[in-house]
């Protein structure tokens, strides 16, 4: 059970990441990506100041690695392997939520799995790729 929600968590994170950069209503620039993620997890976790201060270079190392992944992979040249995106995705999302636990609350971290998982639905009633 833990494997799957682990597992549905990471997708939910590698999904809406990687059509980032097609979504329209996503932050192109990557301090407004991060802004945007930090007041997102701070408003659905209800995260203090200092906890705001301890997951903000979390966050910001998370995307940092993820973009330089997934530029690595656009520079291999032919197709884009999403399924291959979508895996690299996943893994550093579970890297991230890890250290996220070591910082919040266990109740924060269940709001964490709710709110991943209210994302994944969102993309899937606007019929993004899963």
């Amino acid at each position: 059970m833990k494997k799957l929600l682990l597992f549905f968590l990471v997708a939910i994170i590698a999904v809406g990441s990687g059509y980032a950069q097609h979504d329209q209503r996503a932050p192109r620039d990557p301090a407004a990506r991060l802004q945007k993620e930090i007041d997102n997890l701070t408003t659905e976790l209800g995260l203090s100041k200092d906890q705001v201060a301890q997951v903000t270079p979390i966050v910001a190392e998370s995307q940092k690695k993820q973009a330089d992944a997934f530029a690595k992979l656009r520079e291999s040249g032919g197709e884009i392997d999403h399924d291959q995106m979508r895996d690299q995705a996943m893994k550093l999302r579970s890297e991230t939520d890890m250290k996220l636990k070591a910082v919040i609350t266990k109740d924060q971290f269940a709001k964490l799995r709710e709110y991943r998982k209210k994302q994944m639905d969102e993309r899937v009633k606007r019929g993004e790729r899963q």
